[in-house]
């Protein structure tokens, strides 16, 4: 393959991303005409057209729609196999993306980038945190290399060309700080959870399903959710000096041992996820990831020997 059909596969994907060549030209600052060439001349090498022309931009044929799928693979086995030249050539880092979970970029990350950086001392490496949700996407197009939190599900859509290493199943729990008036009545009862303001982690739809589906077993209504954060600062000082509640992940309260966080335990409400890394087949045998697969499993092994 040339470094024509590389440029003309990302000159398709961006008109097919924003669905028009004038938003696709601009987005990656080359001249709509030469950005329509292109496209021609890709669709004159494979002999059919890609994207139907319409009065408001374009839209995918059949064929597109399939192409699409393959072009991603390509382009992102190309982007791996640069970076991976890159890592192993004597002065050259170059960039590998990934990205994390809020418990993997808060607890294991840090210990994990540590041995990354040991290892590949010229690897720049960008890291960027959400809920898998949010993040599966852009590892599914190869803007990631790699993503470490929960398990992708069938509503992700990754498909056989991903590969998923389960690491450990993550335990969440309802958490409030040590000096939250609820401790000092006693047992503590659902129904005495409802006078206080509830926040939701990262986008919580799990959890807040979870805790819902909780209360109304108990002929309860839900809670009031006061507060959604994506910060996890902002969370955990809400936590601790404002007397809120939050259901969260085991792992990451536990981190923060110095704010001592506790956990109100209510019978029938501790429940679990499965996490892990996942990445392109493609990825395998790229020594960075493989060392932080093995550094992620040693760091999430040691979390459940302590918790055991």
């Amino acid at each position: 393959m040339s470094m024509h059909h590389i440029w003309r596969l990302h000159h398709f994907l961006s008109v097919a991303d924003h669905g028009s060549f004038h938003a696709a030209a601009r987005a990656i600052n080359v001249s709509q005409p030469a950005l329509t060439k292109s496209i021609r001349l890709l669709e004159q090498d494979l002999g059919c057209p890609l994207f139907l022309r319409l009065p408001g931009g374009v839209r995918l044929t059949e064929a597109g729609e399939l192409f699409r799928h393959r072009a991603r693979e390509i382009e992102a086995a190309w982007n791996a196999s640069l970076v991976e030249l890159k890592v192993q050539t004597k002065g050259l880092g170059g960039e590998m993306r990934i990205g994390g979970g809020p418990v993997y970029s808060a607890v294991y990350f840090p210990n994990m980038l540590a041995d990354l950086r040991s290892n590949f001392p010229n690897l720049r490496i960008s890291v960027s945190t959400g809920v898998g949700a949010d993040l599966m996407p852009f590892l599914q197009r190869g803007d990631l290399r790699a993503y470490a939190g929960g398990i992708p599900t069938e509503v992700d859509g990754l498909g056989r060309d991903f590969i998923t290493d389960i690491l450990y199943d993550q335990d969440n729990s309802i958490f409030a700080s040590y000096q939250h008036p609820l401790f000092a009545e006693g047992d503590v009862t659902p129904q005495r959870l409802l006078d206080f303001p509830w926040l939701s982690l990262f986008s919580g739809g799990l959890a807040n399903g979870k805790i819902d589906r909780f209360f109304e077993s108990k002929g309860l209504p839900a809670p009031q959710l006061a507060l959604e954060s994506h910060s996890l600062q902002i969370a955990l000082k809400m936590l601790v000096e404002h007397n809120f509640i939050a259901c969260m992940p085991v792992p990451l309260a536990q981190s923060y041992s110095t704010l001592q966080l506790r956990e109100i335990r209510l019978d029938g409400f501790r429940w679990s996820i499965p996490t892990g890394i996942t990445y392109h087949k493609s990825s395998k045998d790229f020594a960075p990831i493989k060392l932080m697969l093995k550094s992620l499993e040693k760091a999430t092994a040691l979390f459940a020997a302590a918790a055991g």
